[in-house]
């Protein structure tokens, strides 16, 4: 017995010895290729061994260096393609066996073609390429609808480069040149969605360098920058502003940042442009008379004739909006304030006139006194609608609640402080 299990383990050792040879693997796999082919529909199990032998077999160096194996490569890969868009064709929720074949077929025929010794040999890997190439773009989408961005990046990016590959080597493909842009943009899409940033950014790039951008690609690409490289953000959305001058979505993220910087007056031309381009948007007449609302404040320290005329441009665009959506939150709202905001400025001015107690003083004190009191009145009636368009904005309760004081009515002042307690604890 003793005998027997040291016999046993010599021969098991001896097995172990035995190297597997990638080269004969890879020929095993084209010859299981050629066998799946004959029966495609009872023969999946054929396929699948093919392909775990080329991935086992393929970084071998005298695998690798040799064109037939590449070639063969590339045809295992096409043909668990083509097997997943069958299915896919059929259910588009069909489980995709082979995620990567996409790329990895690609990759056979590229290097088929780079490592051919012979003319054929290159010959061959463009026409099975050509072949395949719809396939290719099509599994990118099949990926893309399934979530898997990764690889459905990799499937368009195969697609495109693909197609370069051809029209290098005057192969005739029936995919269009029409549509190798798209397959970039979309690698690039799938690149964001599957966070691999850099490979997203540089497509986008690539696209706004080659002048085929889309709008939405100069705005992505923007947001990308804005963080990190805000003069390069500045510099595509310019580019994608002169390309497009009528694109809403590059029109207000230049608005957005340009608000964010606080650059209100080059605002205006902006805004002014986007009324013409969507006429019936309330929210760019609020805007509109946000920014003016807010020269108004700052010029009102400075000079009093520029400030009315903001003032009075600021009350027009407000009340423009209010004739678009008559229930408009944020217009009504920002009529309300600007009164407001225009009544505190006349109690600076009476705290200033407090102080001259003489008969000419006390009049003009008196007569400021009414002013103030009058534009508060004005602004209460925005901010009752305002209330009733949205019962819990605590802005709205403060104004109402501050000029009720000023009005002498505790009554509702008390019922207002009780409205903002009630809101502090929701």
């Amino acid at each position: 017995m003793k005998k027997f299990i040291v016999l046993f383990m010599a021969i098991g050792l001896a097995t172990s010895l035995v190297a597997q040879d990638p080269v004969k693997d890879m020929k095993k796999a084209a010859r299981l290729l050629g066998t799946y082919n004959l029966d495609p529909s009872t023969s999946v199990d054929k396929l699948d061994e093919a392909i775990g032998l080329a991935n086992s077999s393929i970084s071998d160096p005298a695998v690798s260096s040799d064109p037939a194996a590449w070639q063969s490569y590339g045809e295992i890969f096409m043909a668990a393609v083509d097997n997943d868009v069958k299915a896919n064709v059929l259910d588009n929720k069909a489980f995709i066996t082979q995620p990567t074949a996409p790329a990895k077929a690609f990759e056979g025929f590229k290097m088929a073609a780079e490592k051919a010794e012979k003319s054929y040999q290159s010959k061959d890997a463009m026409k099975a390429l050509s072949v395949g190439l719809q396939n290719i773009y099509y599994m990118g989408s099949a990926l893309y609808q399934a979530s898997d961005f990764k690889n459905a990046y990799y499937a368009f990016q195969a697609t495109y480069h693909g197609y370069e590959l051809l029209v290098k080597n005057n192969e005739p493909t029936s995919f269009t040149k029409e549509d190798q842009p798209t397959a970039l943009y979309y690698s690039g899409l799938c690149a964001q969605e599957a966070g691999m940033n850099a490979e997203a950014q540089a497509v986008f790039q690539q696209l706004v360098d080659e002048g085929v951008a889309e709008p939405g690609v100069y705005e992505t690409l923007f947001n990308m920058h804005l963080k990190d490289n805000p003069a390069e953000a500045e510099k595509i959305l310019a580019m994608g502003r002169e390309k497009y001058p009528d694109d809403t979505g590059l029109l207000y993220a230049e608005i957005n940042y340009l608000l964010a910087k606080g650059e209100l007056v080059g605002l205006i031309s902006k805004l002014e442009k986007a009324i013409e381009i969507e006429p019936d948007n309330v929210s760019i007449y609020v805007t509109l008379g946000q920014i003016y609302d807010k020269l108004y404040q700052d010029q009102s320290l400075t000079d009093a004739v520029k400030a009315e005329e903001s003032f009075n441009k600021a009350m027009y665009y407000y009340q423009q909006a209010l004739v678009k959506d008559p229930k408009s939150f944020d217009a009504v709202y920002s009529i309300g304030a600007l009164w407001y905001n225009k009544a505190a400025s006349y109690s600076m001015e009476l705290n200033s006139l407090a102080s001259d107690i003489t008969v000419a003083g006390n009049k003009k004190y008196d007569e400021k006194q009414k002013q103030m009191d009058e534009t508060f009145a004005k602004a209460l009636p925005f901010f009752q609608q305002a209330e009733q368009l949205n019962p819990k904005d605590a802005n709205t309760l403060i104004a109402l609640k501050e000029i009720y004081a000023r009005q002498d009515k505790l009554d509702l002042v008390e019922q207002y402080k009780q409205k903002l307690e009630m809101l502090d604890k929701q």
